[in-house]
C-alpha cells in the first residue's frame, strides 16, 4: 500500500531539502556571503527569504531530472551451453 502514494517519501524529501536549506540560508544571508562575494546578482538573489531557499532546494533537481539525460546501460548476457 505505501508503493501507490509516496506521499512518506515526499515528506521525507521534503524535510531533507529544509535541512540543506537552513545551513545555506544561514551562511548565504546570515554571514554576507551574497552580498559580500555576488554584489552584481540583484537584492533579491543576494537576500533571499529562507522559504525561497527552499524552493531552490525543491525545484532544481527535478529541473535537472527533466533536461539533463540519464545513461542507461543494458548488458545482456547469453550463456551457451
Amino acid at each position: 500500500m505505501l508503493n501507490v502514494v509516496p506521499i512518506f517519501g515526499w515528506l521525507l524529501d521534503i524535510g531533507f531539502k529544509i535541512s540543506l536549506a537552513i545551513p545555506f540560508w544561514i551562511i548565504w544571508v546570515g554571514f554576507g556571503i551574497g552580498d559580500t562575494y555576488f554584489d552584481f546578482l540583484p537584492a533579491i538573489y543576494r537576500n533571499p527569504g529562507f522559504w525561497d531557499c527552499v524552493g531552490v532546494f525543491i525545484v532544481v533537481p527535478i529541473i535537472y531530472g527533466i533536461f539533463v539525460p540519464t545513461i542507461v546501460s543494458v548488458n545482456q548476457s547469453v550463456e551457451k551451453k
